[in-house]
């Protein structure tokens, strides 16, 4: 029988790397919502014994219902998030819902995005996962902040914050205000429209018809009454009262507050870069998730618009042309710019068919699809209101995902020709698990990504000595912003640290320098993602 998991005695063998965090927050004395887990190893015969333990431990705690959220062994790695591509199911508190939710959380595991996601970077799909239960909570504010952390405080930050429920803005569907930041300067903030707010309801709320009133959660001020446009899912839809559209939705003592939240979050988790979910209830702010940062978040505001063009937010650093291409029900072509609304689900799905650029009309750069875009180095510019109307089908633009401006251009790179086996010569192959016997593919190298929360040091530090008088050389590659100096794997006399393009990898002296470039392959043996190394001298 399934005995629910306290989230003060969490650890990721039995819930899962989301859960886990949490509890050290907890252990920590961080505020994170009251939370329960059905563990990893859970059998489906046993899903109906747990609903009663849910429903017995949420008859106190959960007023607005329930989400149940997935808790993977292998998300929210220092190089890997998966963001967006689990599900999260917000349900009532009843037998019927709650079994739902956990059915359909249990089942994403085996979704076809998260095994594509998996494959490009690398990595062994889990097979299964846990699901952590938390009360819906209606909180006056919430959002996204990613931060570099150094010294105990936030020295480079962006915080994109919506009033009520974040969900609109980690999905992309809504473009949240924006403050962006350095410990030695004042920061920026772009403010937002945003005419809708969602709430969890309570069941007589949410028979309201459109048109009704409801009271809405200040922070910092008194409640509001905002008038009901509808639900869905056991979420209120309220339009923003009008006194509130021209109010900021952060206040700069709020924002501080959160700075010193994720502050001590990666403390507690030992992080020198955090993606933390937030949100600010009457109780204060808490801590709904946090994970290490995969890749730093460009920290430019809006541009002024080219004379030629359009601007938007600049989402993921770098410059690509292709042919525009909505996203809809066909499979995009390879070299691509995806032209969308919200960068939901299917977008994050069509990333992994080799687009060469994004451009979504709304949504901002702490979406769940534009961190899955920053780890594959796809460039992304967000909320560009235009994009849908005025960038016809086969337009043929440039997208400077670092400048935040999408502009027509004369000519596109032709694409690769359909079932052209690509050559990764001077190519070193990325990996996450250590091969029993090195490919003689071509390939130049053996990298493996070393992932300190996962990897079997033992393990590798033999295989990388084992494999010092191999033809073809296997090293460590160190994830972005790691310092080498805390995370070197493996101290071997025949091996070295070297830079490679803003990266460290540990190599062998005696295989002189490193490949021009380092490619992860599909399961069908296609460099579907390339990073230059750039050649080193021996």
């Amino acid at each position: 029988m399934t005995t629910l998991i306290p989230l003060s005695a969490c650890d990721p063998a039995r819930a899962g790397a989301k859960a886990a965090a949490l509890g050290r927050l907890l252990h920590a004395g961080l505020p994170v919502p009251d939370s329960a887990v059905v563990p990893l190893g859970a059998a489906n015969s046993d899903l109906p014994g747990a609903v009663g333990q849910v429903l017995a431990w949420a008859e106190q705690r959960a007023p607005y219902g329930l989400i149940a959220r997935s808790s993977a062994p292998g998300e929210d790695g220092t190089a890997s998030s998966f963001a967006g591509l689990y599900d999260s199911v917000i349900t009532p508190r009843t037998p019927g819902g709650v079994l739902a939710a956990l059915r359909q959380v249990r089942a994403c595991v085996h979704a076809p995005a998260i095994t594509a996601y998996a494959a490009a970077r690398g990595l062994r799909p889990d097979d299964e996962l846990a699901v952590l239960v938390q009360p819906v909570l209606r909180p006056a504010l919430s959002g996204v902040l990613a931060a570099q952390v150094t010294g105990g405080r936030c020295v480079r930050w962006r915080i994109e914050a919506v009033r009520g429920l974040a969900e609109p803005l980690v999905s992309g569907a809504q473009t949240g205000e924006i403050h962006v930041g350095r410990a030695a300067t004042d920061g920026s903030v772009v403010s937002c429209s945003q005419p809708f707010i969602h709430l969890p309801g309570t069941g007589p709320e949410l028979d309201l018809p459109p048109g009704e009133w409801v009271t809405v959660p200040a922070a910092g001020r008194a409640p509001a009454r905002a008038k009901v446009a509808g639900s869905d899912g056991g979420v209120l839809h309220l339009r923003t009262p009008a006194a509130w559209v021209d109010v900021p939705v952060l206040a700069p003592r709020e924002c501080d507050e959160l700075l010193d939240l994720a502050a001590g979050a990666a403390r507690a988790l030992g992080l020198e870069r955090i993606d933390m979910e937030w949100a600010v209830t009457a109780g204060g702010p808490v801590v709904l998730q946090a994970r290490p940062l995969t890749q730093p978040v460009h920290d430019g505001a809006l541009p002024e618009p080219p004379a030629d063009g359009w601007s938007g937010l600049a989402a993921v650093a770098g410059i690509a042309t292709g042919p525009a291409f909505r996203l809809g029900p066909d499979t995009p072509p390879e070299g691509a710019v995806l032209i969308c609304g919200a960068l939901g689900p299917e977008a994050a799905a069509a990333l992994l068919r080799g687009p060469s650029a994004v451009v979504s009309s709304t949504g901002g750069p702490l979406s769940h699809t534009a961190i899955i875009a920053r780890e594959l180095g796809i460039p992304c510019v967000t909320n560009v209101p235009e994009a849908l109307d005025q960038i016809p089908d086969g337009t043929v633009v440039e997208v400077n995902g670092t400048a935040g401006t999408v502009r027509p251009a004369p000519t596109v790179p032709s694409p690769r020709q359909e079932g052209r086996p690509v050559s990764y010569r001077n190519a070193a192959v990325l990996t996450t698990t250590i091969p029993d016997t090195l490919p003689g593919d071509g390939r130049a190298a053996t990298l493996v990504l070393h992932d300190p929360s996962r990897a079997d040091l033992g393990l590798l530090a033999r295989a990388v000595a084992d494999a010092a008088e191999e033809p073809r050389p296997l090293g460590v590659l160190l994830p972005d912003g790691m310092p080498p100096s805390a995370a070197l794997p493996v101290q071997h006399p025949g091996f070295e640290l070297r830079a490679a393009n803003g990266l460290a990898v540990l190599w062998p002296l005696r295989a002189g320098g490193l490949p021009d470039r380092a490619v992860t392959l599909d399961p069908d043996d296609r460099v579907i993602f390339e990073r230059p190394l750039g050649r080193s001298a021996s």
